[in-house]
């Protein structure tokens, strides 16, 4: 069985199993791009907002009860799962989203004229635009909609950043005392211990973290009430603050109207300002990453001070050869993300005048960031760090060998005793304490004290 479908361009036929319309016919067959449709955030986040508009323009007078409650009921539905499957336009579509918010409308009215006792398609009764769009435009709905699902997945984000700075944190006090050379230009350097390096980690990461709340705390403010241009053309009485209150009960979020509705409309920098803190915490975490992959280089012919968690075999040709494969992962994630940060931002600035047509490309981006930001630092803390431990043999006889302990003679011997005794240590093989002890300026004892005092305690 078929229905018949009509818009300005012509009729269509559309499968009566199916729950989508025209619109959303129309662009499935434009649209081929990616073969990646909508997640389930993305269309709870839809519903939710569609929901809420309903029982805004029943509040305003303008939906009568029968319909408002047949929407509610569908939305209610989809929210729970039902029908997600109904969601197919590709992540690249039509500028500004009308694709998705006209396949969201469509599929919440077939459903709501089945609930109602009526077929899908006889819109007089249900209408996707008329009913189910009240009071909407795309152009709101869908930077709502961004901004709802963002901030969702920003929640997550910093739920499992969280997690890893406690890691870390455990991890720095379990080593605190654990003494290593430290290095500079990838030279040996002063030592440190694995306490301090770790607790340097945990520093960067929670200040990432506080720059991702920060900007979070803009996605609050929502577009949902501007409809077209920003003005709030066709909307019913009291709409804006009553769908804007109605979300925020429903979702659990403290969401504000936006002050300036054709501001907000115009200007997509909060996705920038939220994208932008995201691969700050890439930035840091890569090079985490890297420090990781330095550290456990080796075995044999490596630094080789850490020892990471063996995960799977590292080599088709070399038996028993382990490879810092999550660290690497973790890598091209951040990568990607900080790739995305640049094709976010050219998005941003390419609105014109009164609305911003790049908006798909700009959710794409941000939430999939977080998405795979998330997912990676779960799993860099489960399958890394909470297995991570030290090689303390590697350490003791890095510590030995490392010139770097000699820049704490320097207030005894004078920096340029000091650069003549590293030289002629290198040349002659003779250790740092030997030649120190020659100068006569300081005792066996005075030596091994200021070595001791080249970390702080913890």
């Amino acid at each position: 069985m078929a229905r018949i479908e009509k818009d300005v361009i012509g009729e269509v036929k559309i499968e009566d199993s199916e729950y989508y319309g025209i619109n959303t016919y129309r662009a499935m067959q434009n649209f081929q791009i990616t073969g990646l449709t909508a997640d389930s955030d993305h269309i709870r986040s839809m519903v939710a907002i569609k929901r809420s508009a309903a029982l805004a323009n029943n509040l305003g007078g303008k939906l009568p009860d029968e319909k408002k409650d047949a929407i509610v009921r569908a939305c209610d539905q989809i929210y729970s799962g039902k029908l997600h499957d109904q969601f197919r336009i590709d992540l690249f579509q039509a500028g500004a989203g009308t694709s998705y918010n006209m396949n969201a409308n469509e599929v919440i009215a077939n459903l709501a004229l089945e609930i109602s006792g009526r077929k899908k398609g006889e819109y007089e009764y249900i209408h996707p635009n008329d009913h189910v769009n009240m009071s909407q435009s795309t152009n709101d709905v869908y930077p709502t909609m961004i901004r709802v699902v963002s901030y969702e997945k920003a929640d997550r984000l910093v739920q499992e950043l969280g997690k890893l700075i406690d890691s870390i944190r455990a991890k720095a006090g379990e080593f605190k005392n654990v003494v290593k050379p430290g290095r500079t230009h990838l030279q040996d350097a002063a030592p440190v211990t694995f306490g301090i390096e770790l607790s340097a980690w945990a520093y960067a990461l929670e200040k990432d973290m506080k720059e991702i709340q920060s900007a979070m705390d803009w996605i609050l403010e929502l577009n949902i009430g501007g409809t077209a241009v920003g003005t709030g053309i066709n909307t019913a009485p009291g709409y804006q603050e009553n769908v804007v209150r109605e979300l925020g009960k429903f979702m659990k979020r403290n969401y504000r109207k936006s002050s300036n509705l054709p501001g907000i409309m115009e200007f997509m920098s909060d996705f920038s300002r939220l994208m932008n803190s995201v691969a700050n915490t890439a930035l840091d975490i890569t090079k985490i990453s890297n420090d990781i992959r330095l550290l456990y280089s080796g075995p044999g012919a490596g630094i080789h001070e850490i020892k990471i968690p063996a995960v799977q075999q590292g080599s088709s040709i070399m038996p028993g050869k382990i490879n810092p494969s999550i660290a690497e992962a973790m890598n091209m994630i951040c990568h990607s993300v900080i790739g995305s940060q640049q094709a976010l931002n050219i998005s941003v600035q390419a609105g014109q005048l009164e609305l911003n047509v790049m908006m798909p490309h700009i959710d794409y981006e941000l939430t999939r960031s977080e998405d795979i930001l998330a997912n990676g630092v779960r799993m860099f803390r489960t399958k890394l760090i909470d297995g991570l431990d030290v090689n303390r043999d590697a350490c003791r006889e890095h510590m030995s060998k490392s010139f770097g302990s000699a820049a704490l003679l320097n207030p005894y011997l004078g920096y340029d005793t000091v650069a003549r005794i590293v030289r002629e240590s290198l040349e002659s093989g003779k250790s740092i304490k030997e030649l120190a002890l020659r100068t006569g300026k300081i005792t066996e004892k005075q030596f091994h004290e200021i070595m001791d005092s080249g970390v702080p305690a913890n």
